[in-house]
């Protein structure tokens, strides 16, 4: 046999508390913009996050979109390889400084209603 595993209640709460943040921020975004979840084509998940997450668990607890498994990409290290992209082409440095004037910064804990949507995006729904 393996190793026993405790999970402690802690545990169950800092899990919570992360899928509730994830969750929360990607309502945010869709709300924002007037989508609903059927509407996200692709979610790209990066870093270690990216590389160690159960893409079918998250989205079984909530925490990310339930939406087809074929839209999640699971990229690692992304901004490490972006960093390398940038320094060896012009086009993409060009491209990525354009991108860059376009990214808007949203403060989600001063967003109507976020308070209200990561309470409920906390909650670990009952699969059957």
């Amino acid at each position: 046999g393996g190793k026993a595993i405790t999970i402690t209640q802690n545990d169950v709460r800092e899990i919570q508390l992360a899928k509730g943040a994830i969750r929360a921020g990607i309502q945010v975004l869709l709300d924002k913009k007037g989508y609903s979840q059927d509407d996200i084509q692709k979610i790209v998940i990066a870093g270690a996050f990216g590389n160690y997450i159960g893409v079918n668990s998250a989205v079984n607890i909530g925490m990310l979109p339930d939406i087809p498994l074929d839209r999640f990409e699971q990229v690692g290290n992304a901004a490490g390889m972006g960093v390398k992209m940038v320094l060896i082409s012009r086009g993409m440095r060009a491209k990525v400084e354009n991108l860059a004037g376009k990214v808007h910064y949203i403060d989600l804990i001063a967003e109507p209603g976020f308070n209200k949507t990561f309470a409920k995006a906390t909650y670990l729904p009952k699969k059957t």
